[in-house]
């Protein structure tokens, strides 16, 4: 796929090179020709450029990408203009970096749907990593007020089916899912352990020391579930 990610600083950078890594045709563009010259060898393409430049911004291949990422996170103005000029170019798909509430709105009032908010997501991290502790695995946002975990199985409920366990119940979160550990030996005889996904979940399954439950609920069930 092909992606053109408009403003390479931290986070601009970390995505353009992220998205190259796993096999994608990346441009990058940014007005700091330092920049520029820090990702050309790590990307696709880089290209200086001042995006509040309607001319300049349209001579970019827009139309042949899956997506536009719009990353800056401190200058509002031009993340407006940019963003502006974009829609008005009528470009496939634009994710925009959320800078306060105010901009968020400005962009969504242009017709952005889709906004990233990554200090935002590092809070929720970090908030459910403090909670947890050790059980801590992962955590997603899937609203403002619910959330996915991925969360190391308690001891409490290890020896226990998820029937007794009755998360719904008792804690207020479903469970969407299993990982399981195996043993395994890789290519050199070395025993590993690699995961997998229990396919069916059901009430008589029981839980494993080594398990991971993926769940699904509000922040408020972590101070449930770090109690127990």
């Amino acid at each position: 796929m092909k992606y053109l990610v408009i403003g390479l600083g931290n986070l601009g950078r970390a995505i353009a090179e992220s998205l190259t890594q796993i096999g994608n045709e990346v441009i990058g563009v940014d007005v700091n020709p330092h920049k520029i010259e820090a990702v050309k060898h790590t990307i696709s393409g880089a290209i200086c450029l001042d995006t509040t430049d309607k001319e300049a911004l349209n001579t970019l291949p827009l139309n042949e990408m899956d997506a536009i990422f719009v990353t800056f996170g401190k200058d509002f103005g031009t993340s407006i203009q940019t963003v502006a000029f974009l829609k008005n170019l009528d470009v496939n798909k634009i994710i925009v970096r959320g800078i306060s509430p105010i901009h968020e709105a400005v962009i969504r009032s242009i017709g952005v749907t889709e906004i990233i908010t990554p200090e935002d997501d590092f809070a929720g991290m970090y908030a459910s990593q403090s909670l947890l502790g050790e059980l801590f695995k992962q955590w997603y946002k899937v609203t403002e007020t619910h959330h996915l975990y991925k969360i190391k199985a308690p001891a409490t409920f290890v020896g226990q089916t998820l029937k007794t366990i009755n998360l719904e119940e008792n804690f207020g979160i479903r469970l969407a899912g299993i990982e399981r550990a195996k043993v395994e030996r890789n290519l050199i005889g070395i025993k590993q352990k690699q995961y997998s996904v229990i396919s069916s979940i059901t009430g008589d399954i029981t839980i494993e020391e080594d398990d991971l439950l993926i769940l699904f609920g509000e922040m408020e069930v972590l101070h449930k579930l770090a109690e127990i």
